[in-house]
């Protein structure tokens, strides 16, 4: 897990309205202590109470939120890529809440609820202690495994096909299998085959341990790995290419930037 993804943050909100930069692709926590305040969703203000939670996820657009409140009060803001949220999961667990999933299998999301006792307790004592470092570390752990850890939530989803262990050993084997060679990315059918699962046992199963089909999982394995490389600047962009299994240069080009923004070249030319 990348710590420095991660962040928790607080800002000041008062009836003058405060701007935050909303980031594409990014999980965002608003939690406030004691004061409602106001949250743009679409083209409404929606009223956050106090000790209130509200998570907003949108997968294409960055945006600027305008809050405010009729106090002067602080509030608490988390974020992480969704990315790092999935590896989170694959990691720690073998089953997902129902929001949990819903951010995985749209495009938008948002969500609203009251805080629990846990994450009320972590943002009174970072927000009274806002120089202390060392304890906004600890307690963003603490806020994210409260609020993600299915087995405090009252409303749970879980895939009956992983009730067995069996099973999701069986899609975590099908995802080292997947990675093993990237420059010849087994089939669905041959992965199947190699963990002893029907296709559709594994599509399903995959999806519901990492939050993504296994063609996306791979394809942003890839530009993570492919943005890997050209940090090491052992190899040109052709060859990376290659080593990633793309028979055209300009489909590697074209996923590259469509992931991050930037033409491979362009990203390189940038760490000179």
């Amino acid at each position: 897990m990348n710590d420095l993804a991660i962040q928790l943050q607080i800002h000041e909100v008062s009836n003058d309205q405060t701007s935050y930069q909303y980031q594409k692709g990014t999980i965002t926590l608003f939690i406030n202590d004691s004061q409602q305040i106001y949250m743009p969703v679409g083209q409404r203000n929606i009223p956050l109470p106090a000790h209130g939670v509200y998570l907003t996820y949108d997968q294409n657009r960055s945006f600027k939120m305008m809050m405010k409140s009729d106090k002067i009060t602080s509030i608490c803001i988390l974020t992480l890529p969704i990315d790092t949220l999935h590896n989170i999961i694959s990691q720690g667990t073998d089953e997902l809440n129902f929001s949990q999933s819903a951010i995985f299998e749209k495009e938008q999301y948002h969500h609203f609820e009251v805080a629990s006792s846990t994450i009320t307790r972590c943002v009174h004592e970072v927000i009274s202690n806002p120089d202390n470092q060392l304890l906004r570390e600890a307690k963003k752990y603490a806020i994210l495994d409260d609020y993600f850890n299915s087995s405090r939530r009252q409303t749970k989803y879980k895939c009956p096909f992983l009730n067995q262990k069996d099973n999701v050993n069986k899609v975590r084997a099908a995802k080292e299998f997947l990675l093993e060679d990237l420059n010849n990315s087994p089939t669905i059918k041959q992965i199947a085959k190699q963990v002893a699962l029907n296709e559709h046992n594994l599509k399903t199963g995959f999806k519901e341990i990492y939050g993504k089909t296994i063609h996306s999982f791979l394809k942003d394995y890839k530009m993570t790995k492919a943005r890997e490389l050209i940090l090491l600047r052992e190899f040109q962009i052709a060859e990376i290419a290659d080593q990633l299994g793309y028979t055209n240069v300009s489909h590697f080009i074209d996923a590259f930037k469509k992931k991050f923004g930037i033409t491979p070249k362009k990203f390189e030319l940038s760490l000179a």
